[in-house]
């Protein structure tokens, strides 16, 4: 991976429907520059797949992020297991076996026995566990019967054409692109990608940067990306968790992921805790269940 291969991460992690072209004119290249970049990144096992899920906006459920030390002896031992629970999708191993599990619960009244199930797999004693915001709508548009069907042909294929979607669900192309249009819209349907960098040369470190009392969370989070455009791939906040974010970043060395730290430590911040990623295993999860259930 290179600046270039970064930007065409990002940007599909955003939205994995994003044309050959508009990622070109994103990224001031050709369009067969960034097909063959693309193409790579598939065939190194970069990118592992294009996926679509629902939205927590669109199913009213939370999104969370859960990390923290573990004690177990096996790191793959532990994301089996914990990627057997219904509502985990990811699980990436850090330095110092930490582990960060991403999950999804249909609703509040889930935590309480998902924290304790958390605490079980992954043998952390004192796991953080935020809950990513995500914006807020009192009366969210809800998805119809051919949305779903719609997301399910395209839950691990999400760069199909709009004739190979209509085709699959019995609908014209015109109508696949309204309804695409208007899940897209209004945060209804989330299209990404699952990647995991494999060179030896790239290392992705999450960054925890705890900020000061009275701190704006949102014109810091406009200065990282900013500042940090080389190198940031995204940053999250938590709704429970405030003056905290996690800055997910991705370096050619560790000589340009120690430069990253130690410029975040000028920044006047209350705290900057790194951890380099080794490297994370995918799960199918509940939300992947209901589309195919559709």
């Amino acid at each position: 991976m290179d600046e270039i291969d970064l930007i065409i991460i990002r940007k599909l992690l955003e939205n994995s429907r994003l044309t050959f072209r508009e990622l070109a004119e994103i990224s001031s290249m050709s369009v067969s520059s960034i097909h063959k970049r693309i193409q790579n990144l598939i065939d190194d096992g970069t990118i592992n797949a294009f996926i679509v899920r629902p939205t927590m906006i669109s199913l009213k459920g939370l999104w969370l992020l859960a990390s923290g030390s573990s004690s177990a002896k096996s790191m793959d031992l532990v994301s089996q297991e914990l990627g057997n629970h219904e509502s985990i999708y990811i699980v990436s191993i850090a330095s110092g076996k930490y582990l960060y599990i991403g999950a999804y619960l249909r609703n509040i009244s889930e935590l309480q026995e998902f924290t304790s199930l958390l605490i079980m797999a992954s043998q952390i004693s004192d796991p953080t566990i935020g809950i990513i915001n995500i914006p807020y709508i009192t009366t969210p548009e809800t998805l119809s019967s051919v949305d779903f069907k719609i997301l399910k042909t395209l839950n691990r294929d999400s760069r199909k054409s709009l004739t190979e979607i209509g085709e699959d669900v019995g609908i014209s192309a015109k109508t696949v692109r309204r309804r695409l249009d208007r899940m897209i819209e209004n945060n209804l349907a989330f299209f990404t990608i699952e990647w995991t960098p494999k060179s030896e040369n790239n290392f992705v470190t999450i960054f925890h940067i705890y900020l000061n009392d009275g701190t704006d969370i949102n014109s810091t989070i406009q200065h990282i990306y900013q500042k940090y455009a080389q190198n940031v791939v995204y940053c999250l906040t938590y709704s429970n968790i405030p003056n905290y974010i996690t800055m997910h970043t991705w370096a050619k060395t560790s000589i340009d992921t120690q430069k990253i730290q130690e410029e975040l430590q000028t920044e006047g911040f209350k705290d900057v805790i790194p951890r380099i990623i080794l490297y994370g295993n995918y799960y199918d999860c509940w939300v992947d269940q209901l589309l195919r259930s559709k």
